[in-house]
């Protein structure tokens, strides 16, 4: 059996205080070798009542958008606006390397365990808040949520047809992205530590990771007062709108109409392969591929070739375009949706893909195994999530000594 090589973060710990707003933050932290701790309130994280459930019936143990987000973590429950459970809380923050945290900014300082507080406590704490819009500014208090930051932040502007109303992106992926940066902001928080021995507060605002990624759509703004407007399956080629993503039978593919010596192959391959299968194709008139200048194609034109692929790739599935196209170098992709990633050969051979057993479901999900490879560590996802205070007695009672009359009384008032 090959020896495990260790996680790249291995032998720290974070406490998680985060909902649904900054889950992936300590799921990614635990898949590094972090011994992430899951602080949920008694009887269950609200996000434990997000759907879908495993079986369809709602059950806080079921949730699979909770199963989702919360691999390698341990769960203890804890209510931290009891007096009880705060001194809890600092006992173990005292010795924690990581805390992460998605409250409205100032709630954790109000209960004394802000970062300040923290700080005091143990002056090597990173703090990493995952918050709508932020520690400070006008807007710090307000409270938002996946849709909303998509939608202040000029993401959801470019989403959609051009004729209707724009469209959130999915599954959460501002949530996603705005997680992936304080789970890299807190990585190099904790390098600036081992330099100089000092934490840090990390502040991570949805608006403003989201904002980042319309930076060429600012530009343009800012240069010319142009507003780049949403065209849907279409994208900007010169002064056309080409189509990318197009339906076939049995689902959608990507490919794009490009112009000159870098497009012609794959304009010629899909013309001839056209003609092969007694489609109607226009695409034959054009006798000079690498000269084709859509500048000097009329719009008309190039709507008549458009529609006459579209109906071309419509007779066939994803797997005919996928395979013939690339036997063809006609460089088409199919947009993929979850059954086929899970059987995609390349994710396979990556070995990405990990079964976790559940005690609260018949069959082992599968899971992405990773978010990185590297050669000298092991980031994998192990563990399925927890269930509600699965581990307080390992914490409770193993590392903070309490007694079992203890636990029944913290119980009895339902601080754990």
């Amino acid at each position: 059996m090959t020896e495990r090589l260790p996680g790249l973060l291995d032998g720290y710990r974070a406490l998680d205080l985060t909902n649904e707003i900054g889950f992936t933050c300590g799921k990614i932290l635990a898949a590094m070798g972090v011994d992430t701790i899951k602080i949920e309130k008694p009887g269950g994280d609200a996000a434990r009542n997000i759907p879908p459930f495993a079986g369809g019936v709602p059950n806080p143990e079921k949730s699979l958008y909770w199963w989702a987000g919360n691999t390698d973590k341990q769960s203890i429950t804890l209510d931290i606006e009891t007096s009880d459970g705060q001194a809890l809380f600092r006992r173990l923050a005292a010795k924690a390397d990581f805390v992460i945290e998605s409250f409205m900014p100032g709630y954790l300082d109000s209960l004394g365990l802000g970062y300040a507080a923290l700080r005091d406590l143990n002056p090597r704490s990173i703090m990493t808040s995952i918050t709508p819009f932020g520690q400070r500014g006008d807007y710090s208090q307000f409270k938002g949520s996946e849709l909303i930051a998509s939608a202040m932040s000029s993401v959801m502007a470019g989403n959609g047809d051009s004729d209707r109303a724009p469209l959130r992106e999915g599954p959460d992926s501002i949530y996603y992205l705005a997680n992936t940066a304080a789970a890299a902001g807190t990585a190099i928080a904790h390098y600036r530590r081992e330099l100089t021995g000092t934490g840090q507060h990390v502040d991570i605002s949805l608006q403003h990771v989201s904002a980042m990624r319309g930076s060429v759509d600012l530009f343009v703004w800012e240069f010319d007062k142009r507003l780049i407007k949403r065209i849907g399956p279409f994208r900007r080629n010169g002064p056309r709108a080409t189509r990318w993503i197009w339906p076939c039978k049995d689902g959608h593919v990507f490919w794009t109409l490009m112009t000159g010596t870098v497009g012609a192959p794959a304009n010629r391959a899909l013309s001839q392969w056209m003609d092969e299968l007694g489609a109607n194709n226009p695409l034959r008139a054009i006798e000079n591929w690498e000269k084709l200048n859509l500048a000097e194609i009329t719009q008309e034109r190039l709507d008549v070739m458009q529609v006459a692929i579209g109906a071309f790739f419509l007779s066939l599935t994803k797997r005919e375009i996928a395979e013939e196209g690339l036997r063809r170098g006609i460089n088409a992709s199919v947009v993929n949706n979850s059954a086929d990633l899970l059987d995609n050969p390349q994710l396979t051979a990556r070995e990405y893909w990990t079964e976790l057993p559940s005690p609260e479901s018949a069959i082992a999900p599968k899971y992405p195994k990773h978010f990185i490879l590297s050669t000298e560590t092991e980031n994998f996802v192990r563990q399925r999530a927890p269930m509600i205070g699965e581990h307080n007695d390992e914490i409770y009672r193993g590392e903070l000594g309490l007694t079992t009359d203890k636990i029944a009384e913290l119980k009895a008032a339902h601080v754990i």
